[in-house]
């Protein structure tokens, strides 16, 4: 983990309340895996909690990092309102990402990925990840969205999938409805051996649930506010339900396996 200065090269919109941002940060970057996250701030805000984002994606040749955000509050508007070559304080990486078994890498089955909303976020660069590992054996991915204003997502995509399939909650684009009434066809279609999520809870509670159902190995990301970021605050822990251990989401997350947070 590293507290960089890092340089915000482009802040721009991708719908009415979502805005990426990538900034040159190349000691984070270098280190960065899917899956974990980075806590920032700007240099001399007014806020005094970092605000932590997954890592939507990374660029190691050139040293920058794309967050992708959902304006909600007064840090992240401050941080949307950011100008190219102002000075952002980058703290990490943190926390522990998604695991990827051998097999899964050498393309034995097929991993199937899925992200609701601003969750879609970290899903990217576990899709590079395996991609890359794996040219000729991309993963599936199933986003849910709200309509088709946020399909902005399949642009980040499209590069690291064989399938994108989406539904939204207005059937706007795709197929009306929730990421979890798509699934069943998608277990259908495809030899399924791994599934990773991340996005609001119910909605991944749904999903994992029906994959563990079917014995498919299933990782997911967890939501929660954090202060830290690295364990000492206690403000995002939760009980695991195979275990019993207090996890703390920031330090020993935000990845777990589905049965340890749903079973």
């Amino acid at each position: 983990m590293l507290v960089e200065n890092g340089l915000v090269c482009s802040n721009g919109i991708l719908s009415d309340d979502v805005r990426f941002m990538i900034i040159q940060a190349p000691k984070v970057v270098e280190i960065a895996q899917p899956g974990q996250f980075v806590m920032v701030k700007k240099e001399e805000g007014s806020t005094f909690l970092r605000r932590p984002f997954g890592i939507a994606d990374v660029n190691k040749a050139e040293g920058k990092l794309l967050l992708i955000y959902r304006v909600a509050g007064k840090g992240t508007k401050e941080l949307a309102n950011m100008e190219p070559s102002s000075e952002i304080s980058v703290e990490g990486p943190l926390g522990g990402g998604f695991k990827f078994a051998e097999a899964e890498l050498a393309g034995e089955g097929k991993t199937l990925l899925i992200g609701g909303g601003v969750g879609i976020a970290p899903m990217i660069y576990t899709a590079r990840h395996l991609a890359e590992a794996n040219p000729e054996n991309k993963p599936v991915f199933l986003m849910g969205v709200r309509n088709a204003d946020e399909l902005f997502w399949q642009e980040y995509l499209q590069d690291f999938t064989d399938s994108i399939e989406v539904t939204t909650d207005d059937g706007s684009a795709g197929r009306k409805g929730f990421a979890i009434d798509a699934l069943p066809d998608i277990l259908a279609k495809y030899d399924i051996k791994h599934i990773k999520i991340c996005g609001p809870t119910i909605m991944m509670e749904g999903l994992a649930k029906m994959a563990m159902e079917k014995g498919i190995e299933c990782q997911v990301s967890l939501e929660k506010r954090m202060a830290c970021g690295i364990g000492v605050c206690l403000g995002c822990t939760f009980e695991g339900k195979q275990s019993g251990k207090r996890w703390k989401i920031c330090h020993d997350g935000p990845v777990f396996p589905a049965e340890e947070v749903f079973a």
